[in-house]
């Protein structure tokens, strides 16, 4: 598997994107980072997530929408630990996997392996990458707030776009997947 170094991508001029700068371009499922990050286990991201809105309400810093610089990192079952998830922030620790932008139609995708005997996120190309074209990724991310899905304007310009870089669930729609177990 060929991987690609930081000579072959550049920032994106609106500062957040990664963009191909391979002549030839970036095959399909290729391995192109990880995703770095520090790492949480549930109880204490949502400790974590208590502390920052406390301070955000204290000092009236509240954002209509909340950072997402992580991602969750699912242990499988068949893991000695047995299945977990783990969340991955890369809002103090990053790398390039982790500047990918948001798309609607994506490139590249996010899945857990094993390296080195260890669980981690690889972001891998899902389809040819053309030469000047951004590495973005579909963030899946969910709210059930209507206020914030409204304020998730997205703006990756795909013709599939859906509008918001939020998937929105109802509380029946959240009560329908626990339905199926």
């Amino acid at each position: 598997c060929l991987q690609y170094g930081l000579d072959m991508f550049k920032i994106h001029p609106k500062g957040t994107g990664i963009i191909c700068t391979d002549p030839d371009g970036i095959a399909p499922h290729q391995f192109i980072s990880e995703y770095l990050g520090d790492i949480y286990p549930p109880y204490r991201w949502g400790d974590r997530l208590d502390v920052e809105e406390q301070a955000q309400t204290k000092y009236s810093m509240k954002p209509t929408l909340p950072d997402f610089y992580n991602i969750l990192l699912e242990r499988p079952r068949q893991d000695p630990r047995g299945y977990g998830l783990l969340f991955v922030d890369a809002s103090q620790k990053s790398n390039m996997g982790s500047s990918c932008s948001h798309s609607c139609d994506a490139n590249t995708s996010a899945m857990v392996v094993a390296r080195n005997g260890k669980l981690t996120i690889a972001l891998t190309t899902t389809r040819h990458v053309y030469p000047g074209e951004e590495l973005t990724m579909d963030y899946s991310a969910m709210t059930t707030s209507d206020i914030e899905w409204r304020a998730a304007i997205c703006l990756c310009g795909s013709p599939h776009c859906r509008g918001s870089f939020l998937h929105y669930a109802t509380q029946d729609d959240l009560q329908q997947v626990m339905n199926q177990s």
